[in-house]
């Protein structure tokens, strides 16, 4: 039995393959070093690649690389005293991936699960810490990163014990407009905790209201301004 928490800021098709793989200099972190920084950078990062279903590192373990993603989808997740998974996030190409572990010295806190075929960059992070964390550009990369992971934990604590149905379906939408149609509605009623009779009556009163259509099964935003005050009026 799995627990869904929540799912945040996802670009996701989970049949997907590792294609659309970037170079290590296209990554926001690291697109603007210079030639001399990305050369050393080159010398301590090995891309891996890791089929579906393997298990990218376990709760407990010593974070020894950093881990930077290329292409493909990696999920976070923690296991109650049951054996349950709880689902917490997943991560998209040019996310760092549990980063804090290894800026706090402390275990990994949750387990990364290989949702897809993917490509990973693994920089040795002694050496990383050494050579760039003095850069500020790098610095204020990571600083955006760690902020991002404060913005999930606000909507973990909104999606799961603060929302409602229909706020969570429209917070949903809103954060998730870019991948929305590769999410069926019975997939999205297990992300947000809801049974699937529940969402598809919400969107079928979003339909009615004009700010979503479904095509082909499919779920598609149409007026995410109308949403956006909606949401905002009930939070």
């Amino acid at each position: 039995m799995a627990v869904y928490v929540t799912i945040l800021m996802i670009d996701i098709d989970l049949n997907q393959d590792c294609e659309g793989e970037m170079a290590l200099e296209e990554s926001y972190f690291f697109n603007q070093l210079n030639a001399e920084e990305l050369a050393y950078l080159h010398t301590i990062t090995q891309t891996r690649s890791y089929p579906q279903g393997s298990i990218l590192f376990y709760a407990g373990e010593r974070p020894t690389v950093l881990h930077v993603l290329d292409a493909g989808i990696v999920q976070i997740l923690k296991h109650d005293s049951n054996g349950n998974e709880i689902h917490l996030a997943f991560f998209h190409p040019s996310d760092m991936i549990a980063e804090m572990a290894h800026f706090e010295s402390i275990p990994y806190p949750a387990t990364a699960r290989c949702e897809s075929d993917i490509r990973v960059f693994e920089i040795n992070f002694e050496a990383f810490k050494t050579y760039f964390l003095d850069n500020p550009k790098l610095s204020f990369a990571i600083i955006r990163s760690l902020t991002r992971k404060i913005k999930q934990l606000e909507s973990i604590v909104h999606g799961s014990l603060i929302d409602d149905a229909q706020t969570r379906l429209a917070r949903f939408i809103i954060e998730h407009e870019k991948t929305l149609s590769s999410f069926t509605q019975r997939k999205i009623a297990e992300l947000l905790l809801l049974t699937p009779e529940t969402v598809s009556r919400h969107i079928r009163r979003f339909k009615e209201e004009g700010w979503v259509e479904v095509k082909q099964k499919k779920l598609y935003p149409l007026n995410l301004d109308e949403l956006r005050h909606f949401l905002s009026s009930r939070t």
